[in-house]
Order: C-alpha cells, then sequence, then structure tokens
C-alpha cells in the first residue's frame, strides 16, 4: 500500500502498519464487531490530525477516531485509518480563577482529574468509568451519578477544537461556528475529530456522604427518585436493579431460573467535613425496605468508587467477554410498566459481571441538541450492562434487541454509547425531526463521508 507509506511522510507522529497493531485495534470493548484497520496512526498534534483528514479526504480513505475503544458497536473501529487519539492527553491551561480547563481530547478523565483534586476542583459530571477519553465521552454526551442536576458533560463543553472531514482546524463555541460545536457534542465523530476541548469546572467539598438504601418494590423507588430529584436532597443518585435467585419455574412447559428483584439506592452528598450531614432530614418521608449502610470518605475515594468492582470483573474474566450494553432514557410515566416486564423475562443468570442500572433525571437538564432524549420534566435511564461469553451472543442478542424496540416502542431514546444494529429507518426514527438537519451538517463539514461511514450512512 503506497499511501501508507506516502502519509506517513506527511506526519510527526507514529504511523503504525504492522500486524500486532492493527490486531489490537480491530474490535473495541463491545468485543461483537471485528474490523481491522490498515493503518493506525497516533498524532503528535492537531496539525497531524488535519494532515491525516486531508490525505484521506484525498484519496477516499476511511478515517475513525479512538479514544479508550470503550464503544460497544463498532464506532471506534475502522477498516482503513484509526486515530488513537490518546497520543493527544495533555492539559494546554488550567484557569483556576475561572474554573475552566482546556486539554487534549484524547486525555483520560482519571488523568484530568489527578490535576484537578488538588485545587479542589472538579467537571460537575463524570462517568463511571475515568479511564475513557475527554473525547471519546464528549461525542456521545456523557452521564454520570450527577446527571440528574447538571445533564451531560458536554453541557458544560465551553469549546471545542476540530478537523473537519476536509482537514479544516476550527475552534467551535456557541458564538463561533455553532453549528459544528452543536454536531461535534454527541455527534458520534460524524462531522470532526475533536482535538482540544475547554471545559467547565465546579468548586467541590472535599467530603462525600453515601446512603446505602434498598427497595424491595419498583413504585416506591421511582416515587422516592422523583422527590429526591425535585427536592435537590442529594448530589449523586445512582441505583440498579438486581436479582435475588429463587430457583427454577415452569415457563412454557420448560423450567428456567427465575429471580425476585430488589433495587439499590446510593444518595451522597458533599460535605465540607466534621459534622455528617443530618441523616433524618435526608431521608424524611423516603419508602426504602432497609437503610444498609452510611458510608463517608473523600471525594477522590468517591469518584474512584467502583474501580474495586472493576478490578473483580477484570480478575474474573468479565472484562473479556461481550459486552452488548443496552442503555435507553425512558419517559418516566412508561417507566414501571417497561421496567417490570423487562425484569419479569429477564434471567437472572445473565448478568454475572454486569448489572442493570437505573438513573434518574430532570427532563430539562441537557440542553445538547443531539443527544437525543424523551420529552417531558422527568425522564428515566435504563441500563441492561451484561458480560457475555461469545458463545451466548446468538441468545443474548436477540433478547436486548427486543428491549430495545420495546423501550423505542414506549417513546424511549437509546443512549448511542453502547451497542445498537441501527438500519436507516431506525436512525431517522430516533433522530426524529432532527434528523435532516444532521444530514445537512454531515454533507457540509464531511462531504466525502470519510468520517467512520459504516455507522449512520447519512
Amino acid at each position: 500500500m503506497n499511501w501508507i507509506s506516502d502519509l506517513a511522510a506527511k506526519i510527526q507522529g507514529a504511523v503504525l502498519s504492522d500486524e500486532a497493531s492493527r490486531v489490537a485495534f480491530a474490535s473495541d470493548f463491545g468485543r461483537i464487531v471485528e474490523r481491522k484497520p490498515a493503518l493506525v496512526v497516533r498524532p503528535a498534534s492537531g496539525g497531524d490530525v488535519a494532515e491525516v483528514l486531508k490525505f484521506a479526504a484525498r484519496n477516499s480513505l476511511h478515517v475513525t477516531a479512538r479514544g479508550a475503544g470503550h464503544s460497544q458497536s463498532g464506532q471506534s473501529l475502522s477498516d482503513q485509518i484509526v486515530l488513537d487519539m490518546r497520543s493527544l492527553d495533555q492539559i494546554i491551561d488550567l484557569d483556576e480563577r475561572n474554573s475552566t480547563v482546556r486539554c487534549q481530547a484524547g486525555m483520560t478523565w482519571r488523568s484530568l482529574l489527578e490535576k484537578l483534586l488538588p485545587l479542589g476542583l472538579s467537571p460537575p459530571v463524570l462517568t463511571n468509568n475515568l479511564d475513557v477519553t475527554v473525547g471519546g465521552t464528549l461525542s456521545t454526551a456523557g452521564l454520570g451519578v450527577a446527571s440528574w442536576r447538571y445533564g451531560t458533560q458536554a453541557d458544560h463543553c465551553l469549546e471545542l477544537d476540530a478537523v473537519t472531514g476536509e482537514g479544516e482546524t476550527l475552534r467551535t463555541s456557541p458564538s463561533s461556528f455553532p453549528e459544528l460545536f452543536d454536531a461535534l457534542r454527541a455527534g458520534l465523530g460524524q462531522f470532526g475529530v475533536m482535538t482540544e476541548a475547554r471545559l467547565e469546572l465546579r468548586r467541590h467539598q472535599p467530603r462525600v456522604c453515601t446512603f446505602y438504601l434498598l427497595y424491595d418494590d419498583l413504585q416506591a423507588l421511582l416515587g422516592d427518585l422523583k422527590i429526591l430529584i425535585e427536592e435537590s436532597r442529594f448530589d449523586y443518585l445512582e441505583s440498579w436493579c438486581v436479582p435475588l435467585p429463587q430457583g427454577m419455574k415452569k415457563v412454557g412447559g420448560e423450567r428456567l431460573p427465575f429471580a425476585q428483584w430488589f433495587f439499590p439506592l446510593h444518595a451522597a452528598i458533599e460535605f465540607s467535613g466534621g459534622v455528617l450531614p443530618d441523616t433524618r432530614e435526608r431521608l424524611r418521608g423516603l419508602n426504602f425496605y432497609k437503610h444498609v449502610h452510611t458510608e463517608e470518605g473523600s471525594i477522590a475515594e468517591f469518584f474512584t468508587r467502583l474501580d474495586p468492582l472493576f478490578a473483580l470483573w477484570k480478575r474474573g474474566g468479565f472484562w473479556d467477554c461481550a459486552h452488548p450494553w443496552m442503555e435507553c432514557i425512558l419517559p418516566w410515566e412508561v417507566a414501571p410498566f417497561y421496567i417490570s416486564q423487562v425484569l419479569q423475562n429477564f434471567p437472572p443468570q445473565a448478568l454475572a459481571g454486569g448489572h442493570i442500572l437505573l438513573w434518574p433525571a430532570h427532563g430539562s437538564a441537557s440542553t445538547v441538541p443531539f443527544f437525543v432524549r424523551p420529552k417531558g420534566e422527568a425522564v428515566l435511564g435504563f441500563g441492561i450492562l451484561p458480560a457475555v461469553p461469545k458463545m451466548f451472543l446468538g441468545e443474548a442478542l436477540p433478547r436486548l434487541e427486543r428491549a430495545s424496540e420495546a423501550a423505542t416502542q414506549l417513546g424511549a431514546k437509546r443512549y448511542l454509547s453502547g451497542w445498537f444494529s441501527f438500519s436507516q429507518d431506525q436512525w431517522r426514527a430516533h433522530y426524529g425531526e432532527k434528523w435532516s438537519a444532521l444530514v445537512d451538517l454531515k454533507q457540509k463539514f464531511d462531504p466525502k463521508a470519510i468520517l467512520n461511514p459504516t455507522l449512520m450512512n447519512c
């Protein structure tokens, strides 16, 4: 391939075409889709990114930007050129007085947080997995346990430097190239490659107190979650659906495992130290089954609270399984019916090395245009996040597809960081009235469709 040597001569970063490098970038965290690149480029600068995209546009080559590769449907894969953005991982400017930071898009949230914590600063929203990149989560929106109040990570992005599909480098914001700024955030990498981001930060309290509550009734949990987001009693909310296996029962003449479902809720609040927040006041009027535990610790411990869980999953081999995560955002009024139906038919053994997440949010918490969600005063996120041995994918994927289709029929919208297999009609239905604008933006900023064309085909 002569074009590889031609491209290598134009950039300062590493150009990798050996078999081991190509195989290492042939799959993502989902481990469902495989697409081996012809070339992996580790750019040394935003200028390198521009050179790659100019070259690709001239030669009709496909390019995909990849951060930590935490996608599950091949969003970070390419059969031609992969940009390994992790080589762009530096802070450019940290403005402590105005609580902002400019960093390169390949920086992980963990690395950024390590620089910010000594200053008493943090992003308003952090994902549970801190080892994903800034650009990666901004391209899908970026959700976390503070999203109920603060929306997505993309809502707190003030500026983005990006290279369009034609190789043009632009600094975008609400006042400069606003169309591209809006398209980049939650745009799945379809309109440009982010190279730098200026992010809003917040001052936090140094300690966090977490109340571990357990519910045995879904309606009681949802009622309390509605109260908690309306009254803003806590800073962080996260909940799960957890099966307690009961044995086997007959279903259609066949004996199958079944479970009783419980619903843990972790409600956490920051404080300055000394006296803990008043338990009686915080839990007043809530209808939990049991107050299991209360724990306090540093905010750094809170932000990394799931690291031990991820370590267990890795040690148990679950991290190496396939991850067809089905995440959606439900209209609040249909959530009880939908979740009850899903859990009633969900095999409890399918969650080994995974979990089912619930997260409430104000319907107006996010204003990112292409982060599509149902309308309403409140919405409820629901995510089935299993680890599936590849031999069982043939059984798991149709089940998850049915859960996805049922959700969308009830007015839900999919969160597009996970696994999905949309047809063209499903893409149009997902974006609805925004679809035509998205198609126009694609033509404007990536007219030759070189940026990850296997995804939307818009």
